[in-house]
């Protein structure tokens, strides 16, 4: 596991989903739908749709043609004929699940996930982790890092301030989640090995057990209610899922509250508990605490004198326990009920601990997608479509035999050589994202990376800047015509992409290993946005010419205006990579250009985009400026500082 660049990590042990993105050391809760934690259900529509986020309120009120799935990971490991074959996969829908959180981790960081973390229950052994693992595979990542629940809480205990000595022992008990499970881990060098673990299992859910006390007190023996709370847990009937919500909902205002409100099925009053109430009724689980701990203790081959601390995941709304594990096990526990404790704490052992130096040493890889594969054919085909219909459209006059005067748009000559730069910076973007690891010698000094990165935007530099010369030139002997205005604006058009794609070479070998997987995917040109404006372009010169696909005048302006409206929208998105702005710049200025599209401002609607193509190869170059070069200072030091040659 790096120790750098966009590394996610997923907590799936929990009640509830969490996720925390570490990003060159800072840490970042992720909001999921909006969501500090997301609920682990899931429903599965009749034509296999997959709805996320789900609790089992929620669940309630789902047409009946959909399943509903509490917990995916929890169908993980189960015998085959155990599922029901109307569900989907296990994996596809854990797949599911990973997709759906690393989209909003990218999202909120601006960037890729290079990497990913797993925190998993302790109970898990080699066949679901291995689930895991395909499922991650499936969801486009390389197996995570997998991580135990036990092992991130002691570290996330540790980020807190604990000092844990080498050799020592670590109790750790997760009651957030029924079973609760008690684990005691020794430290190591690369983390903490787990010694020996223990499920206290109750008949009945603590949830269960505080509804049926609360039915006792609140109803009379003949009430169907109390029949309803005394049937298999399997048999879930409306009322029992509304109770048992309710208790939950209750549980959680315990924890701010003395006391809280129970709601009864209908026509029965509203029900009150105390804390009180919640003891008496998890008494069970308490009772079984001491044995538990002690057998635990002889599992692992300990004692209590052992024990350099006591970490608790406390369950919603029974205080009580952290004292009878403190009776138990003689140690004050570290509560720790953090959403994304166990996230973090994760992050904390998979970003510290390495794998061995040849991990350190690799650089990270980008998987290279087919649209990178086809971007540059398809962003060289759209330049030369621009070129060809602005030379055969072109309206010649002649005296005699000689030309005298021809009139094209040369702002659309300027927007082929824009693309066909474009195309040089797709090919560019191929060599470092195909050979993402490389090995320092003497003879090469410098990653393989960096060399790929530097000989690519030089190529493109110089290999765009002639072939747009060349545009200008075929133009000035396809028409018979002096070839210096054409010349012009090819040129100038593709020029300063030339000198950001220059700049990029000479600066992004500096950037960080970690940072280039980040910085890779922002250096793909936006092929959508491109052939948007070649479509636009094309149209609105077809509009003008009468050429094809335009024949009649009524249908030469609204094709016109649908192509100023194209090139509006392609305008704007390729100024902003800001889903925000685009989604306000986007409608503005396709209906803008669409209202002001003639033929005299035909010419200025393209100069618009390609100003908008400068600024992304601008902000590119900035980007690319302040990876390689983090403190300013510094880098005007270096390009000051006179060489020593």
């Amino acid at each position: 596991m790096p120790s750098g660049g966009t590394v996610l990590s997923i907590d799936l042990s929990s009640s509830a989903i969490a996720a925390t993105v570490s990003r060159h050391g800072l840490k970042i809760p992720i909001l999921i739908d909006g969501r500090l934690v997301m609920p682990p259900g899931a429903a599965i529509g009749p034509a296999g749709e997959i709805y996320l986020g789900l609790d089992a309120t929620a669940a309630m009120s789902l047409p009946a043609d959909h399943r509903f799935v509490g917990n995916p990971a929890d169908l993980l490991g189960r015998p085959t004929n155990s599922v029901d074959a109307a569900q989907p996969d296990p994996v596809d829908l854990l797949a599911t699940v990973l997709r759906h959180v690393t989209h909003h981790a990218a999202v909120h960081t601006n960037g890729p996930i290079t990497a990913l973390t797993v925190t998993v229950p302790s109970s898990w052994g080699p066949r679901r982790c291995g689930h895991v693992n395909e499922a991650a595979t499936r969801a486009g990542f390389p197996p995570p890092a997998l991580v135990t629940a036990p092992a991130a809480l002691a570290a996330y205990a540790t980020m807190l301030g604990g000092t844990v000595p080498a050799g020592s022992c670590v109790l750790v008990c997760q009651a957030d989640r029924e079973p609760a499970t008690l684990t005691v881990l020794q430290t190591a060098t690369d983390g903490y090995r787990e010694l020996a673990t223990r499920q206290i299992s109750l008949d009945q859910g603590l949830d269960h057990l505080i509804a049926q006390r609360v039915v006792a007190m609140a109803t009379i023996d003949a009430d169907p209610l109390r029949a309803a709370m005394t049937a298999a847990r399997s048999d879930e009937t409306g009322d029992r899922r509304i109770l048992l919500e309710s208790v939950r909902a209750a549980r959680s205002l315990l924890a701010s509250q003395d006391q809280a409100a129970i709601l009864l099925p209908a026509p029965r009053p509203p029900a009150v508990i105390t804390r009180h109430d919640v003891t008496a009724a998890a008494q069970p689980l308490l009772d079984q605490i001491p044995g538990a701990v002690n057998g635990l203790l002889d599992a692992a081959d300990v004692d209590t004198t052992h024990l350099a601390g006591v970490v608790l995941r406390p369950a919603l709304g029974v205080p009580v326990l952290a004292e009878a594990l403190t009776a138990a096990a003689g140690k004050t526990p570290t509560l720790i009920d953090h959403p994304h404790a166990l996230a973090d704490g994760a992050l904390c052992l998979t970003t510290t601990h390495q794998s061995g130096p040849a991990a350190a040493a690799q650089l990270p890889r980008v998987r290279l997608r087919i649209s990178d594969l086809t971007g540059a054919l398809l962003l060289g085909a759209c330049s030369l479509v621009l070129l060809l219909q602005a030379v055969f459209t072109a309206y010649i006059s002649t005296y005699s035999t000689w030309v005298v005067g021809v009139r094209t748009s040369l702002p659309q000559l300027g927007a082929a050589g824009a693309l066909v730069m474009l195309a040089a910076f797709a090919v560019a973007h191929l060599a470092p994202t195909t050979w993402l690891a490389g090995t320092t010698t003497a003879s090469t000094p410098e990653p393989t990376t960096g060399s790929l990165i530097r000989r690519g935007y030089l190529t493109t530099a110089v290999g765009g800047t002639i072939t747009a010369a060349l545009y200008g030139l075929a133009t000035g002997t396809a028409v018979e015509y002096d070839y210096t205005p054409y010349l012009t604006w090819t040129l100038g058009a593709a020029l300063p992409l030339a000198a950001c794609a220059a700049l990029i070479a000479a600066t992004a070998p500096r950037i960080p290993a970690d940072a280039l997987p980040t910085w890779l995917a922002m250096t793909r040109p936006a092929i959508t946005h491109a052939i948007t404006a070649t479509a636009g372009i094309y149209l609105m010169r077809a509009a003008l010419t009468l050429t094809t696909p335009i024949s009649t005048n009524t249908i030469a302006a609204i094709a016109g205006s649908i192509g100023a409206a194209l090139l509006g929208i392609a305008t704007a998105l390729t100024i902003s990579r800001s889903r925000t702005i685009r989604a306000i710049t986007a409608p503005g200025l396709a209906i803008g250009y669409a209202l002001v599209f003639t033929v005299d401002t035909t010419g200025a609607l393209i100069v618009g985009y390609l100003a908008a193509l400068t600024w992304w190869a601008i902000r590119l170059t900035a980007h690319t400026l302040r990876l390689a070069f983090p403190q300013p200072g510094t880098a005007l030091r270096r390009l000051t500082k006179p060489s020593s040659d």
